[in-house]
């Protein structure tokens, strides 16, 4: 009985200090829990901290890209210009050979020109361009106008620009004529390219009827040449004087479709303040006429300068300047192109006549040199691989009034973008 009672006894006894050990393990489990789940806690903590910061930088990084994005949408090709800006430009390159003894063969980058234009608003805009002549050892600022556009019939303009004389004077792109150098009246009669500053109007008031009239700084007649009439008295807005003014402007007319008719007048004094000169008033008429029925085309120009106290002129410069300057042409065009080549490309043929003569007349008591009495013969090819670009060559035949001729062969290339 005791014996059993003992073993009873020892029985609980050992229970009970396995319930101990078992309680402390319990607790000591219970502890290792806690501490590891406080540790997962601050685990994820920590994950969630930094789950938002890559959120945040993910935000900013978004917010930085739709602001890139929208900058990008605000500017041509992602070079950081504006939309609102345009280039624009150019160029030419002519090889002339002549049998003139007294000149030589040339090689010339005659012009390199960059443009560009910019709207400040729907209303207000800028255009300018540079020039960079003979392989740019010459600079001119071609012109740099400021529109502003009220309506279809009447705007303004102001700044240096172009005379409406002519139609090539404004529009002189290298694509837009066909032979390789500019017809000759049009520089030795017309002074193209003729700039000058000053304010003026323009528009077009019904859709075939355009007009531009500006008043401008004059002409300075202490330059004028016998050779070239007023082509060297061009201010060219580069610190040129402008004691007197000119008015100048130009109607275009287009009754039917392709048929062109132009009229442009300039009027002002020239003596700039040298009484030595007179008034030395210089009046300009031109008219023009082009007109294209399917690939032939026919260009008309003609233009007639009257120079007043030209004896006044001659004693002070020692030239004898014409009176009356006087120059025409015609000009017969066809587009071989639109027979064989595809719709993109132009083959043209063109033949033009020129007459002129910047001693027409001259005053009393002078002489004029037969020498300035010209004519020219240019028969010539126009190759357009794209509308932009142009390859030309042509042989022009030059006679005088002195009884001198010789001819010259030109080839180049233009392009305008």
């Amino acid at each position: 009985m005791k014996k059993a009672v003992l073993r009873v006894a020892i029985f609980i006894h050992v229970l009970f200090l396995t319930g101990i050990c078992r309680a402390d393990e319990i607790e000591e489990l219970n502890k290792q829990m806690q501490e590891l789940r406080q540790d997962y806690e601050a685990k994820i903590q920590k994950l969630q901290t930094q789950i938002e910061g890559l959120a945040k930088k993910q935000e900013e990084k978004e917010v930085q890209l739709s602001a890139e994005i929208k900058e990008l949408k605000e500017v041509k090709g992602g070079l950081g210009l504006p939309e609102n800006m345009h280039f624009h430009g150019y160029g030419e390159l002519h090889y002339n050979n002549t049998s003139e003894e007294a000149k030589n063969d040339k090689m010339d980058f005659h012009r390199m020109v960059l443009g560009w234009s910019y709207l400040f608003s729907e209303n207000i805009i800028f255009d300018a361009e540079v020039d960079f002549e003979h392989a740019a050892t010459e600079i001119e600022l071609e012109y740099a106008k400021l529109d502003y556009l009220l309506s279809d019939a009447f705007n303004l303009r102001m700044g240096s620009m172009l005379m409406p004389v002519g139609y090539l004077n404004e529009f002189h792109e290298p694509v837009r004529f066909y032979s390789v150098e500019r017809p000759y009246v049009q520089r030795d009669v017309i002074p193209t390219t003729w700039q000058e500053g000053g304010l003026g109007i323009f528009g077009t008031p019904i859709p075939e009827l355009n007009y531009r009239l500006y008043l401008v700084g004059g002409l300075d007649a202490s330059k004028f040449i016998a050779s070239s009439g007023i082509r060297k008295g061009r201010g060219g807005v580069a610190d040129a004087k402008a004691d007197d003014l000119a008015l100048v402007g130009r109607l275009e007319y287009s009754p039917v479709l392709g048929l062109d008719l132009g009229l442009s007048g300039y009027f002002g004094d020239a003596a700039q303040k040298n009484s030595s000169l007179g008034d030395a008033a210089v009046s300009l008429w031109e008219g023009d006429l082009r007109w294209r029925y399917k690939n032939l085309e026919f260009t008309g120009l003609i233009a007639d300068i009257q120079i007043d106290d030209t004896q006044k002129i001659n004693s002070l410069t020692g030239q004898v300047i014409g009176k009356e300057i006087l120059g025409w042409y015609v000009e017969g065009a066809y587009h071989l192109g639109k027979l064989f080549l595809p719709e993109n490309q132009d083959l043209v043929t063109f033949l033009r006549h020129e007459q002129y003569n910047t001693q027409e007349e001259v005053a009393s008591g002078f002489s004029a040199s037969p020498v300035n009495d010209r004519q020219v013969t240019t028969l010539g090819l126009a190759y357009y691989p794209i509308p932009q670009v142009a390859i030309k060559a042509d042989l022009e035949n030059w006679e005088n009034g002195a009884g001198q001729d010789w001819h010259q062969f030109n080839l180049g290339f233009g392009y305008e973008f």
